[in-house]
């Protein structure tokens, strides 16, 4: 296991978008930091620049007035380390420049990124979120469309700008209903893009996760957070089709009044995304510039951590587990457990939340840990894992019959290894106590056709009636006896 830092500062990261201008606080471990402090204004910069070539006074003074506060609280709150970012609005207009001088009598420093440099941000926080991503990053924002290509994590090339975002999609809907796919071609054309088909595109922006959101709500999904939902490309290019007809039925609650009314726009977009792409599949990130930014910002060595890992530690620790208390568990029980090779991670991050849900009430424990692993933002976890989370969990109480919603999320199969798992978990720390001495003059192992349990002479009281039912438990469950012996010296 790649060591996992959990100390930091707090970064803050100030995205000048052409819809919104916003503020987001992070802490927690460096290679999966934590929202602390999320604050957005929709001073809409861009929304008069297709037509007039400039940002209106009125959207400047909006978006100032919010900036004038955001630097107020970092600097009450102490926060030092700030990146201040401009996009597509400020890069576009002819006043933009003076826009910028003016953030900058503020207190802050805006950078004006170009387009390529927009995209490659936002390409780096999905493979932050996604390590090994390959294919189509797609990031939709107020005032442009930023395409590029990934491959095994590495960015394959410069991003491609285009005049699409979502301050412009209503105009351009409005000329024709085949617009919207000229500008596209055209824009692919002159580049000569020829990258993604067949492959995932990862989906970029709070207006297309707000169609994700509501994608899950119409097909009844059990997870509520939309990074890491994936469908199937043609799933994804029926329900893009139906929700841009028009008015959405029954939005998604958590989704703002703006972005409802922008959702027909940006699914009429995304159709048309798909159709020229011709991407296998569509997975939703909620990574992307700022988390980017912030990707680039580390050593290597913590760069190259496990994000999920670092971010199942980074929760747990709170419950006083630590990375290496899981660590030993997993060595402890791995005789016991079967899994693909590519799930050793996983298998961790699973013992490591089941051994926090621990901390909670008894009474609530399941039900706390099933809305943790289903309902929490973990990053690097895909659905699958998700349900393989939330059934260690379950199965670390004593519970070994699946809840429906998890076999949406994995299969039989994948349900029945972590039932192993958490059964597995379950009898190392009803027997050790997750202590030092009792994980190391214990043992686990298979031999033939039983599960043996071996325990030197000084910790030979550990084994009772219930470690005892325990040990049953998990060799019922592999098909194997059971065998108690205490090793002497």
């Amino acid at each position: 296991m790649i060591g996992i830092s959990q100390s930091s500062e707090r970064r803050a990261i100030i995205d000048i978008g052409s819809n919104t201008v916003r503020l987001v606080v992070y802490n927690g471990p460096p290679r999966a930091p934590t929202v602390v402090l999320n604050e957005r204004v929709n001073a809409r910069l861009g929304r008069d620049l297709a037509r007039t070539g400039t940002l209106s006074d009125k959207a400047m003074r909006t978006a100032l007035s919010a900036l004038a506060r955001f630097a107020t609280l970092l600097r009450l709150q102490g926060v030092t380390n700030i990146e201040c970012v401009a996009t597509a609005a400020a890069r576009d207009a002819s006043n933009g420049r003076a826009f910028l001088d003016a953030v900058r009598a503020i207190g802050l420093n805006p950078r004006l990124l170009s387009g390529d440099e927009e995209a490659r941000a936002s390409a780096t926080g999905v493979i932050a979120a996604f390590p090994g991503a390959t294919g189509t990053v797609a990031d939709l924002g107020g005032g442009s469309l930023e395409l590029v290509g990934v491959d095994s994590g590495a960015i394959l090339n410069n991003g491609l700008t285009l005049p699409l975002g979502t301050l412009r999609l209503s105009d351009l809907r409005a000329s024709g209903s085949a617009r919207l796919g000229s500008v596209l071609r055209a824009g692919l054309a002159k580049a000569g893009w020829s990258h993604g088909a067949g492959q995932t595109l990862y989906i970029v922006g709070g207006s297309w996760r707000a169609l994700g959101l509501q994608a899950m709500r119409t097909l009844d999904w059990p997870v509520d957070d939309p990074h890491g939902f994936a469908l199937p490309a043609e799933t994804a290019l029926l329900l893009a089709r139906r929700f841009a007809k028009g008015r959405i039925g029954e939005p998604d609650p958590r989704t703002s009044t703006s972005r409802v009314a922008s959702l027909p726009d940006a699914a009429a977009l995304l159709v048309q995304v798909i159709s020229q792409l011709k991407p296998s599949r569509l997975v939703f990130s909620s990574w992307g510039l700022r988390e980017g930014l912030l990707y680039k910002q580390l050593e290597p060595a913590v760069r190259a951590q496990d994000p999920m890992l670092a971010s199942v530690a980074g929760f747990a620790i709170s419950s006083r587990v630590s990375a290496q208390d899981a660590v030993a568990v997993a060595s402890w029980t791995a005789p016991a457990c079967t899994e693909n090779s590519r799930d050793g991670s996983l298998r961790q991050a699973a013992g490591m939340l089941a051994l926090a849900a621990m901390s909670t009430e008894p009474n609530m424990r399941t039900e706390e840990a099933l809305a943790w692993a289903l309902r929490k933002r973990w990053i690097g976890l895909d659905m699958r894992g998700r349900g393989m989370m939330a059934m260690t969990v379950f199965a670390n109480s004593g519970q070994t019959t699946p809840p429906d919603q998890l076999a949406q999320l994995a299969s039989a199969e994948d349900l029945r290894h972590a039932v192993g798992w958490g059964l597995a978990v379950r009898l190392c720390r009803r027997l050790t106590g997750v202590t030092d001495i009792g994980l190391t003059q214990t043992t686990l192992e298979r031999r033939d056709s039983a599960l043996v349990l071996s325990l030197q002479e000084p910790v030979q009281a550990l084994y009772s009636a219930s470690v005892g039912k325990d040990h049953k438990a998990l060799a019922d469950w592999l098909g194997l006896e059971t065998i108690v012996e205490v090793v002497s010296g």
